[in-house]
């Protein structure tokens, strides 16, 4: 009988927080910033930037020390391609490292001398074709259309060699590849970073105004912990539908195609909201001052970019960076929400991931439950 009067305290005590905050979500201009212009004009921005959805013309610098009829072939075609944009540096391989390592260029092209003469003597020579790896979407693209060109190269000087030696071209096997992803085989890279970025950023925002709705509360009320998470409840609530919103418009403006299930999404998202505020809670409780708080976000906000496999892939990290990854729910909700997107994930994979998510607001909950309601009073 207890446990039930306590369960109904918590709850009538929620409720009437609940209720108290819904009206009055928008009379603050400050809110209508945090809210949805803020998030909605970063998503513009962010679409713009990657509305072209692959990169185009990017920089390449080649060392042709053949200058042969094959050698030139070899550049005018790369040069043809949508990708690369080559620059020439005659036999200055020296300079070429300097400004890949200046990021001036992204990848460099070397073909080495008595190319064609080698080709022609079946000795297999080999061009280079180096990519800055630190820049790997940059770099990625830069080559995408040199494996391409190779194996054309490959397929017509076998056929001119094999008849030269007067020996008969064996039939090669015949294999179809059929792609089937969000756009194609070039482009979901582009699209990747630009839904990690969304649902990241997203974070920044959801976490900021936990810590200026914690710092406005002692103006107005004596509170407990109930009505704390009564007061934070409606913008869960709203936070969750913003970035549905803002994915359902990058699928549709995109062209994208979602092979998960949509509900799902909304449940991965909702429980990353609840998430992302309780590490506002968290550093609003063990910092002094609101604006110690704000300060801290950009250590979190850094970290989670830094760790969550959006700047750089998980497996290409050291075990220390892999262990802070798994500390951040950012990346147990963008792996699961793209995993969404990609393939029909089930249900029990889904009840994981949110699982997991919950594990931060109660840890917290446990850590700041009293120390927080002192800290408000206090203030």
């Amino acid at each position: 009988m207890e446990i039930r009067q306590l369960i109904l305290d918590f709850w009538q005590r929620f409720k009437q927080a609940f209720n108290a905050e819904i009206p009055v979500i928008f009379r603050r201009f400050t809110f209508h910033w945090l809210m949805w212009i803020l998030p909605l004009i970063i998503f513009i921005l962010i679409s713009s930037i990657f509305h072209r959805g692959v990169l185009f013309d990017l920089p390449v610098g080649y060392i042709d020390n053949d200058k042969s009829s094959l050698s030139r072939e070899i550049v005018r075609d790369l040069n043809a391609g949508a990708h690369a944009n080559l620059i020439n540096y005659d036999s200055q391989l020296s300079i070429a490292e300097r400004d890949l390592q200046k990021a001036k260029i992204y990848a460099i092209l070397y073909i080495p001398p008595n190319f064609e003469a080698d080709v022609l003597a079946g000795r297999q020579p080999t061009p280079m074709l180096y990519y800055n790896a630190l820049y790997y979407s940059a770099g990625l693209y830069s080559i995408m259309d040199y494996s391409g060109l190779i194996a054309t190269l490959n397929t017509q000087y076998r056929t001119t060699m094999a008849t030269s030696v007067g020996l008969p071209v064996p039939t090669l096997a015949k294999v179809n590849f059929n792609y089937d992803g969000l756009f194609n085989a070039s482009g979901n890279s582009m699209y990747f970073q630009q839904f990690s970025a969304v649902v990241h950023l997203l974070q920044l925002f959801v976490v900021t105004t936990t810590i200026h709705i914690l710092a406005q509360l002692p103006k107005r009320t004596r509170p407990n912990y109930p009505f704390v998470l009564g007061k934070l409840a409606p913008y869960t609530i709203w936070y969750t539908m913003l970035l549905i919103f803002e994915i359902a418009m990058l699928v549709l403006f995109s062209h994208a195609r979602v092979s998960g299930s949509p509900f799902a999404m909304i449940v991965v998202v909702f429980f990353y909201v609840i998430a992302a505020q309780s590490i506002g809670i968290l550093l609003y409780t063990f910092t002094k001052t609101s604006l110690d708080a704000y300060t801290y976000i950009g250590v979190l906000v850094g970290l989670a970019l830094t760790y969550s496999g959006v700047v750089v892939p998980e497996l290409s990290m050291p075990w220390i960076a892999r262990f802070i990854s798994s500390l951040e729910p950012l990346t147990y909700a963008l792996n699961k929400l793209f995993d969404l997107f990609l393939r029909h994930s089930s249900y029990l994979s889904v009840l994981k991931t949110c699982s997991i998510l919950m594990i931060y607001p109660i840890i917290i909950t446990v850590l700041v439950r009293k120390r927080l309601v002192r800290r408000l009073h206090s203030q």
